[in-house]
């Protein structure tokens, strides 16, 4: 088709009054596909030929139409070609004409026109705002006009077809809020809402405007927007307007709809849905004019959500707007309603794509529904809620983020379901609901241990695969795009706020299912914690109560998944911080069970739970806590030294192994509490404390590797040594004589220096009272002595059992035991004797103090010195300083240091050294034979003995390994005292 050439001439020929319809059509198509050139300079002219002509085709030439012919095309195409019109400055002085024209077709078309007029009336007010404010209120009373005869096309559409009435809705209790209001209203366009299609109700007929859920379903979108351009215009509309809107979306429809009606109920419910989140954008702005339609919003918004047919677009706005209303005081409205929006059907529809999509929003809203009413709620309310909030937990297909909102409402149910326990059937319920919670929430720990191992393997191919992308250059970078998703970052975050909810959850679960029988005027859990509470005590009660503290086997056994998969799901947290706090939480999820409960409970666990601290030792804080617990101390102990006495000493033969060190630390752990609490400790310790030291002497005797076995027997000793726990005592005075046997045996045969160590202070540590250890006293004496020659803890340990001895010991009786190693003991106490900062000397001379004379009568006897055969030095130095003081420096044990370098062949002695020693001898040997040319007027060759000590000192200052020392065996004149020192070398040689 040719360009129009004339638009003066073509205008004036398209509104000719004798112009049939069909040519009027063509050349009116012939403008539409002309249509580019209002984007060039030609628009004004465009504008001023056209504009008018459109008027009168719109306004006198052509009626509205009622069915689809080609009149009804020729208003369509002049519509379509005014919406098609740019919004540029250049089309301001015709938008007012414009905005009149749009909203005279809106008002008298069908419903194809009216909606393409509608378009033109939201665009025109969004770009030309400042100049149409006198023109926007015929089109609210449009808006008015449609929503009073809505309920009339309601009944046009569908009560004429046999429609039916709606199903009503059930009063029950509900309520809730969550998340903040809608997104930005200003940001919202048509452009949304799908293209507009033809208004056909069927034989070729078209639908009014004023009859159209189609126009209903855009209007309220304009007349917010209007709202935000012009706020006078809500307190003067908004009183008419509210009320027809409330009306409209109360409208049920039809309880049945045909098949050929499918279609127009869609955009029924469309329309009511949009009307609904125009009302929730109000509830705010005019919450006064909205509150006296409280109840009828809510029940309207709930009924929408019954009837709504399965479109994943109208359901969504549905359940935003149902957000809307949670965020502010309306949600009171919904409360009653709590049992229709517990049907699954209600809130997602039956579709799969509504279920698949619609799920995570549909049962956050019901959450904080619930969450808000969880007081008010029976408990066959609650019932239904934990059966289906527990089933989502478990769901796969949902985010993990709608599992921890699962998680967090029902331990937000557990404090109301523990006060419905008000009598003993209440009280039979309500802890079977709690069981229900505490069975989901430790069947979700099982979860998690399947699946965190595989999260953590992809975590550690993240980094493999960062650490190669380093490695790689960019463009084989970009090809095999080896950047970890972030989805796994945010998967792992998820993971560990689940578990965090379900383990603070634990605690409240278990403390409420303990205290499920006892009377509730003595105790009352709160959602973070366990409170005890005062309350009052109801007169009126006359019903006795089954008082049962503690936890049933089942119970237990659906708790001990705590242990056996919730410590697994520690390895997800390796932040030392995160890590810390975990193990805290669980430690006090234990902590507060009965004594009995938590026996049973690692009964069961301990076998598995000793593997999982072999991989993951920070579970050893576990126990440390829980030893330090007054109420769980004793229970815990009893399981945990009967599980490691009766089965795990045999890891002991491998010292080094992970399973030895646990066993060590938890013995530590184990005394360490005993020791705080020795009346009740040591009842349960009695029994297995002579089989660990029978098997400990019994292996260290027999093993290759006894060091694991000495470190629990010392253990042990250190543990009984304070003298607290005397039945314990008195049941190993039958091992002293023996362990004392062994222990000598070791001290004194081949061992490494730690091994000795160990075994003296075995000797000093030896858990008997002094009265039981007279007899061994004589023999404990040469460890002592020992001790008191050994390292720092040793001295300490020795020093303080001597003291002890000489304070509690007659001398009477102590001397004789003494005698045989009094002066090794003295000499051991007076090489202490030192000044400050040295630990010991204090403390030995205190010990020689308290021994008195005794500390001096070993000197009758010869001791065992040091001697020299000739007092005097065979060589000696003689170095002068400034003002020459001469001093002496003997050098006769450096001759003795340079022989055995040089007899020394280990391939570790490096061989310069070698030939430097033997240079230092011969130098040395030629200045004390006195060799002519070897010595000056003063006997000694300076030059030369000089070098060679300099060399000594400084390896890079080397001599020649040339110079040889020229010996004349003619002149050789010996002295007397050097004979000694000339033979010791030849017969070295």
């Amino acid at each position: 088709m040719s360009p129009i050439q004339n638009f003066d001439q073509h205008a004036r020929h398209l509104v000719d009054p004798n112009l049939p319809i069909p040519t009027r059509l063509q050349m009116a198509m012939e403008v539409r596909d002309s249509l580019e050139i209002a984007h060039t300079a030609e628009y004004l002219n465009f504008l001023k030929c056209y504009f008018r002509a459109f008027s009168l085709i719109l306004t006198h030439i052509t009626k509205p139409q009622t069915t689809d012919n080609q009149e009804h095309k020729l208003r369509n195409i002049v519509v379509e070609i005014l919406n098609r019109l740019p919004h540029s400055e250049v089309l301001r002085p015709f938008v007012q004409d414009l905005l009149k024209l749009a909203l005279q077709v809106l008002t008298n078309d069908n419903e194809e026109n009216g909606l393409i007029s509608i378009r033109i009336i939201f665009d025109l007010l969004r770009n030309f705002r400042p100049s149409l404010e006198a023109e926007v209120q015929p089109f609210i009373d449009f808006v008015c006009k449609i929503y009073q005869s809505f309920r009339t096309t309601v009944s046009y559409f569908f009560e004429d077809g046999g429609g039916g009435a709606a199903l009503p809705i059930s009063d029950n209790i509900g309520g809730s809020s969550i998340g903040s209001l809608a997104e930005d209203t200003k940001s919202m366009s048509l452009e949304g809402l799908g293209p507009v299609t033809s208004g056909y109700i069927g034989n070729g007929q078209l639908n009014p405007s004023t009859r159209s859920f189609k126009i209903v379903t855009e209007s309220p979108l304009v007349v917010m927007f209007l709202f935000q351009l012009y706020s006078r215009l809500i307190q003067t509309n908004i009183p008419h307007l509210l009320p027809l809107m409330v009306a409209a979306i109360s409208v049920p429809g039809p309880e049945v709809v045909p098949p050929h009606l499918k279609n127009h109920f869609l955009e029924l419910k469309g329309a009511q849905v949009k009307t609904v989140s125009f009302l929730t954008y109000l509830l705010k702005s005019v919450a006064d004019y909205i509150r006296p339609h409280e109840e009828s919003i809510c029940k309207s918004i709930v009924n929408l959500l019954v009837t709504c047919p399965d479109s994943v677009s109208i359901r969504k706005e549905l359940l935003v707007a149902l957000k809307h209303v949670l965020g502010t005081d309306f949600k009171r409205g919904l409360f009653p309603l709590i049992d229709t929006l517990l049907e699954e059907r209600v809130l997602v529809g039956t579709g799969r794509a509504c279920f698949e999509t619609l799920r995570p929003l549909a049962y956050s809203l019901l959450a904080e529904i619930v969450h808000h009413v969880r007081g008010d709620l029976s408990l066959s309310q609650l019932s239904r809620i934990i059966y289906l909030f527990s089933s989502n937990m478990h769901d796969a297909s949902l985010p993990l983020g709608i599992h921890t909102t699962c998680a967090r409402l029902m331990l937000n149910l557990v404090e109301p379901i523990f006060e419905k326990g008000i009598d003993q059937p209440a009280m039979d319920e309500a802890r079977i609901l709690l069981g229900r919670i505490l069975d989901a929430f430790v069947g979700k720990f099982g979860t998690f241990k399947r699946t965190i191992p595989q999260l953590l393997e992809e975590a550690s191919e993240g980094r493999d695969r960062s650490a190669l992308r380093s490695k790689l250059e960019l463009p084989v970078q970009a090809v095999l795009n080896l950047q970890p998703p972030m989805e796994h970052l945010k998967e792992v975050n998820d993971c560990k706020n689940l578990i965090k909810t379900l383990v603070m959850g634990m605690k409240t679960i278990i403390w409420s299912i303990t205290h499920a029988h006892s009377p509730r005027a003595q105790v009352s859990p709160s959602t973070h914690g366990v409170h005890l509470q005062q309350l009052q005590i109801s007169p009126s009660s006359s019903t006795p109560l089954l008082q049962l503290k503690g936890m049933r086997e089942d119970e237990v056994w659906k708790a001990s998944g705590v242990l056996k998969s919730g410590v697994h799901c520690l390895a997800l947290f390796k932040d030392q911080d995160e890590e810390r706090e975990m193990l805290n939480q669980f430690s006090q999820i234990l902590a507060i069970m009965e004594p009995r409960d938590l026996m049973d409970m690692f009964s069961m666990c301990m076998p598995e739970l000793f593997e999982c601290m072999i991989n993951n030792t920070q579970l050893l804080n576990i126990f440390h806590t829980l030893l330090q617990a007054p109420k769980v101390s004793r229970p815990l102990a009893d399981v945990l030294v009967n599980f490691v006495v009766t089965s795990k000493l045999e890891v002991l033969k491998i010292p080094d192994s992970p399973a030895s060190k646990l066993i060590l630390q938890l013995f530590l752990y184990l005394f360490g509490a005993a020791a705080k609490s020795p009346p009740e400790c040591e009842r349960i310790l009695q029994p297995h404390v002579p089989v660990i030291v029978d098997v400990c002497l019994k292996n260290a005797s027999e093993s290759d590797r006894p060091l694991g076995y000495l470190q629990l027997l010392l253990t042990v000793f250190r543990a009984l040594s304070d003298g607290k726990f005397e039945l314990l005592l008195r049941d190993l005075i039958p091992t002293l004589q023996p362990c004392l046997n062994m222990l000598l045996a070791m001290a004194e045969g081949p061992a490494g220096e730690d091994m000795k160590d160990l075994v003296l202070e075995l000797c000093l540590s030896l858990p008997a009272k002094l009265s039981s250890l007279l007899p061994y006293l004589p023999r404990l004496m040469k460890p002592l002595v020992l001790s008191l020659k050994g390292s720092d803890e040793l001295v300490k340990l020795g020093l303080k059992t001597l003291e002890f001895w000489i304070d509690s010991l007659n001398p009477d009786f102590l001397e004789p035991s003494m005698a045989n190693v009094m002066s090794d003991v003295i000499l051991a106490l007076w090489s202490h004797l030192r000044p400050e900062p040295y630990p010991f000397g204090k403390s030995a001379m205190q010990l020689l103090g308290k021994l008195g004379g005794r500390n001096r009568r070993f000197l009758k006897e010869p001791l065992v010195l040091e001697c020299k055969e000739n007092p005097e030095h065979g060589l000696r130095l003689v170095l002068t300083f400034e003002p020459s003081t001469p001093f002496l420096v003997p050098l006769d044990r450096c001759i003795s240091l340079a022989v055995a370098a040089v007899l020394q062949k280990s391939v570790g002695m490096d061989a310069f050294y070698r030939k430097q020693a033997l240079k230092f001898l011969r130098v040395c040997l030629s200045s004390e034979l006195n060799l002519q040319g070897n010595s000056t007027g003063e006997g000694v060759t300076p030059g030369l003995l000089a070098s060679l000590l300099v060399s000594s000192v400084n390896p890079f200052s080397r001599v020649d390994d040339t110079l040889d020392a020229k010996v004349s065996i003619d002149l050789l004149r010996l002295k007397d005292h050097s004979m000694s020192v000339l033979f010791f070398f030849f017969m070295s040689f």
